[in-house]
């Protein structure tokens, strides 16, 4: 079983499709492959656009019978699931925060944000329906506050975070991006939707002022002002203030619709990369994971 699961997950990573009972079978499997004191880990297969997809699924132990809020976290270009569970550190808050954590795997470690990135782009994948296929199979397993969903991500899976709120607010309702701006074909959330973007100052790969053209997408990216500002107009907010410390500046909307909030919070010394625990906070001022769980809390209806 476990040799055969095995070759399975190497196609699926591969992209290959495969004959619909084998499909069939891998849709209804589930390995888990940590277990801990704090929780457990499951990698979930599950079929969808005729591959085999899979996410891992973090549930805290001791988690209550209670509806629980639902993050997705959405790995790096050439990044795995399991290589940003172990980065971002967030299982660590989700029992503290009632919550559990969905973390997708993209084809081809890649995901299709619009104009950007990899294979998922050049093949056109269908990652924002991705995205909903992982949330309705976590709601089969776990029961789920529907108004207390929200994706994160960093740099590709930044761009994504910031493509699922643009194109399905009336799923997820918060964003976390971290170096990944709005690339999408749309960007006009029909109900209110919290946003928050964390951005280096020194990033070369995707620019915080933005570039006509690159290397990783030939379309270039927009600016994480003008990003942010896109979310805070569909919010219909009334303005914004701007806070400047010796590391960070933040630039906060006020007065948005249905007390959402929008935030961009640059950070002056960091290059490409994920702000995290004491080396975050020492070098940046910012520790990704603490900040990510604070911010949920504050944009969750209360």
């Amino acid at each position: 079983m476990r040799r055969w699961w095995a070759v399975v997950l190497v196609l699926a990573a591969l992209g290959v499709l495969l004959p619909a009972a084998l499909l069939a079978r891998a849709q209804t499997d589930a390995v888990r492959v940590v277990a801990t004191t704090t929780g457990e880990t499951e990698v979930v297969s599950l079929h969808y656009g005729g591959r085999i997809r899979s996410y891992r699924l973090y549930i805290p132990a001791g988690l209550g019978p209670n509806r629980h809020e639902l993050l997705i976290g959405l790995h790096w270009l050439n990044g795995t699931a399991a290589a940003f569970e172990a980065k971002s550190r967030l299982d660590g808050g989700a029992l503290r925060n009632n919550a559990v954590i969905a973390y997708p795997q993209g084809v081809g470690h890649s995901w299709d944000a619009g104009t950007c990135c990899g294979y998922a782009t050049r093949h056109h994948l269908d990652d924002v329906g991705f995205a909903l296929a992982v949330v309705a199979d976590v709601q089969r397993r776990v029961r789920i506050d529907p108004q207390r969903i929200a994706v994160t991500g960093f740099s590709n899976g930044g761009l994504l975070s910031y493509r699922l709120v643009c194109e399905r607010p009336d799923v997820f309702r918060v964003a976390v991006s971290v170096a990944g701006d709005a690339v999408g074909p749309r960007c006009t959330p029909s109900r209110p939707v919290s946003v928050l973007h964390v951005h280096g100052a020194r990033d070369v790969l995707i620019p915080i002022a933005g570039v006509k053209s690159s290397d990783l997408d030939p379309a270039g990216f927009p600016s994480a002002a003008s990003s942010a500002q896109r979310i805070a107009v569909a919010d219909r907010c009334a303005g914004a203030t701007t806070a400047s410390g010796p590391q960070l500046v933040e630039w906060s909307a006020r007065g948005c619709r249905g007390d959402a909030q929008v935030q961009l919070i640059t950070v002056r010394n960091l290059g490409h990369r994920y702000p995290d625990g004491l080396v975050g906070s020492r070098n940046y001022g910012i520790d990704m994971t603490t900040l990510t769980w604070s911010f949920l809390r504050s944009a969750w209806p209360h």
